[in-house]
């Protein structure tokens, strides 16, 4: 539940910071700037899956359980064919990230078996694709494997034959955007990936759309996070938002602090390591509590904590 990224005032920038909560939203959610959305799918999904238009859809999935919640998405949408487009920004590190990603877009696929020819099994694929920009495992070498090239930032994932590597369908396919890791210059950004995660990444931060950034995809992009450019309400909401996500940050840094402090007093009598183990989990239940208080979903608290549904509503 490391957090690595500062959420600077809404006011201080030009444009939008894209991977936080409220500048996706606006930017993303917005269906007038559906082409920005497409733009950033074709850089990221397979040639054979290129897309030409999109539908949004309702972000909410059912309950998974009668005594479950519903969970609500960041971003859905499908295209003439019926595939499924999952898109998620995710800026805090989570317990069990890559199985809440399965899980949603396994949920995803099952709705779709329900619209379509589910007798007859023909279900539209669903692609998840996740834009990381906090602190995040490392999905290849925590699992065992090798990290074979150290610049590839997009990593896929769907259901193979271990050995040939054969993929029998299209089914469910997660992408993850791994921003987190990347660190090169405008200037050795070469591929149109490259470019997409450089804006992506410093967007926020810039006072104009770079040279080497001068295409139509990009002055899309740019328009589209400009600030100025809202229509008042969306720019109301956006700082609304951002004023609270960064409350949100400074009570989960504290309370971080002062769990790690507990955890170290407790680890002089109790063994470091299980001293911190423990102050890092009361922490984590103490900022669960606050931003319960301050009205976040429970998603979005399970999110920033790592404490599982079941933990988080013991508290409520």
């Amino acid at each position: 539940m490391k957090t690595s990224r500062q959420i600077s005032p809404a006011s201080a920038h030009r444009y939008v910071d894209i991977l936080s909560d409220a500048g996706f939203k606006a930017v993303f959610g917005d269906r007038r700037n559906k082409d920005v959305l497409i733009d950033l799918l074709n850089v990221v999904l397979p040639p054979h899956r290129r897309v030409q238009d999109l539908s949004y859809m309702t972000t909410e999935l059912p309950q998974f359980s009668p005594l479950s919640k519903g969970v609500r998405l960041d971003l859905r949408c499908s295209a003439h064919d019926g595939t499924v487009f999952i898109v998620e920004v995710q800026c805090y590190r989570q317990a069990n990230f890559f199985r809440r990603c399965v899980l949603y877009a396994a949920k995803s696929y099952d709705a779709g078996a329900a619209k379509a020819d589910g007798q007859r099994y023909i279900i539209p694929p669903v692609y998840l694709v996740c834009l990381l920009s906090g602190t995040f495992q490392d999905f290849q070498t925590d699992c065992g494997g090798e990290r074979n090239d150290p610049d590839n930032f997009l990593s896929e994932y769907t259901f193979r034959e271990k050995t040939t590597l054969a993929v029998p369908d299209e089914t469910i396919n997660l992408l993850f955007l791994e921003l987190n890791r990347f660190d090169r210059d405008l200037d050795r950004c070469v591929s149109d990936l490259d470019k997409w995660c450089y804006a992506l990444k410093h967007v926020g931060t810039l006072d104009a759309l770079p040279g080497e950034l001068r295409l139509e995809a990009f002055r899309r992009l740019f328009d589209a996070c400009e600030i100025a450019r809202f229509e008042p309400q969306v720019k109301l909401t956006y700082e609304k938002e951002m004023i609270t996500e960064r409350d949100y940050y400074n009570i989960i840094e504290t309370a971080k602090d002062d769990g790690r402090e507990q955890g170290r007093e407790e680890g002089r009598a109790e063994g470091l390591q299980a001293g911190i183990e423990q102050g890092s989990l009361e922490a984590a239940t103490r900022i669960a509590r606050k931003l319960l208080a301050s009205g976040m979903p429970q998603r979005q608290v399970c999110e920033l904590t790592g404490l599982s549904d079941e933990q988080i509503t013991a508290l409520e």
